[in-house]
């Protein structure tokens, strides 16, 4: 407990105050399960915030990273790379024909989303983008505005002025907001820190064709719902649609920092050399990892595997749902699951914690939980149960 106090410690005196660090410190994971410094054991069924999908060090995972780091670690983009070369082919082969930049996180792929949109644009003086309330982009500037929850952009006011918001899943709203200057819309098919906001089939649907009689692009945010999350590879997949442009990171490299964002075709040339980079974007390293990841969703029939838990977790929390009238809906594709409480969900999350759960409590009054797409159903089972040990002393 000492050693947990000075950790601790180390934090508060040297580290930005950027986040609300809560918990015990933790010191080792293993599939979904975490330990802190002191040996207890607690089941993640939120992993690295959706990032670690295989759970925690997958043992392939772990052995590509060794290989990879014996051989080469680091490469500038102005050099030809093996590894980066045969995992663009493999991105396109999964997604649409188009062509794919690497960068490190969700944030700095929608930096070059938002570039799309101008290079676009400029050949017809339009420029503005439509986004949809409660939607989340990122935390870097051009992200931020892009936006939708004012909580996270008044402290940075004035914002870039080219966005444009609209009601998710409305698509009346969304045709009021266009204009002669808009040149595309951006956002996610499930919105994850919005609070697993589910946009309906027929929403998309009428949105692409709108996009495509109007020339707007169709940009689609996959940063959570991205490799396998919603029983899907990508999310849009539910939904026979293909973006003209696609935004993927969390789970693509399962624990290692990389994002993908994919163009079509019809697009991709706009960028041209200079107009955009990532110094450490689509490393040896990184790409090596993320090639394993699919590999490893396939021989492990990880979106089987999704798709028959997500349907028995989806089924388990209704049943809770009965027991508790503050259990207000629950929402979920695939392994991708939100809980709306009539109550602060904060303190929830803090009291499962303290029982060994490790979930998420996002937008006030919601739980999202996002566990491994390698959970079992014993897991599962034995999350619910610590789950339904504190709503009942909520209850009480």
């Amino acid at each position: 407990m000492k050693k947990e106090q000075e950790i601790k410690q180390l934090f508060e005196t040297y580290s930005l105050n950027t986040y609300k660090r809560v918990g015990p410190v933790f010191a080792k994971g293993k599939g979904s399960f975490l330990w802190d410094s002191e040996g207890k054991k607690y089941l993640d069924l939120f992993p690295g915030w959706g990032v670690s999908i295989l759970g925690h060090c997958h043992p392939q995972i772990v052995k590509a990273i060794k290989e990879q780091a014996g051989k080469l670690i680091h490469l500038p983009n102005n050099l030809f790379q093996e590894e980066q070369a045969i995992l663009a082919k493999e991105v396109i082969k999964s997604t649409f024909p188009g062509k794919v930049f690497f960068a490190n996180s969700g944030a700095e792929a929608i930096e070059a989303a938002i570039k799309l949109t101008r290079l676009y644009g400029n050949k017809n003086g339009r420029y503005e983008v439509i986004t949809m309330k409660n939607s989340f982009h990122g935390r870097t500037f051009g992200a931020l505005s892009a936006t939708a929850q004012n909580k996270y952009k008044d402290p940075f006011r004035p914002i870039l002025p080219e966005f444009k918001e609209a009601v998710f899943n409305d698509f009346e709203s969304f045709k009021s907001q266009v204009n002669d200057k808009t040149v595309a819309v951006l956002l996610e098919l499930i919105q994850g820190e919005g609070g697993i906001n589910i946009a309906s089939k027929e929403y998309i649907k009428n949105l692409k064709e709108f996009c495509k009689e109007r020339d707007l692009l169709f940009i689609a945010d996959e940063v959570q719902t991205g490799m396998g999350r919603t029983g899907k590879l990508f999310c849009y997949q539910n939904y026979n649609i293909t973006p003209d442009a696609l935004v993927v990171s969390k789970g693509l490299g399962a624990g290692v920092p990389v994002s993908a964002f994919v163009v079509k075709n019809e697009v991709a040339d706009l960028f041209k050399p200079g107009l955009h980079a990532s110094t450490f974007g689509g490393s040896p390293l990184v790409t090596k990892v993320t090639l394993e990841v699919f590999k490893i969703i396939k021989k492990e029939k990880i979106l089987r595997n999704t798709e028959k838990m997500g349907g028995y977790l989806l089924k388990k929390l209704n049943k809770l749902k009965d027991k508790f009238t503050f259990i207000k809906e629950v929402r979920a594709m695939g392994l991708m699951i939100g809980v709306e409480l009539s109550v602060d969900s904060f303190p929830v999350f803090m009291k499962a914690m303290e029982k060994g759960l490790v979930i998420n409590s996002t937008h006030q009054t919601v739980l999202r939980i996002m566990p491994a797409l390698t959970v079992k159903k014993e897991e599962i089972d034995k999350g619910l149960e610590i789950l339904e040990e504190v709503f009942k002393e909520i209850k009480n």
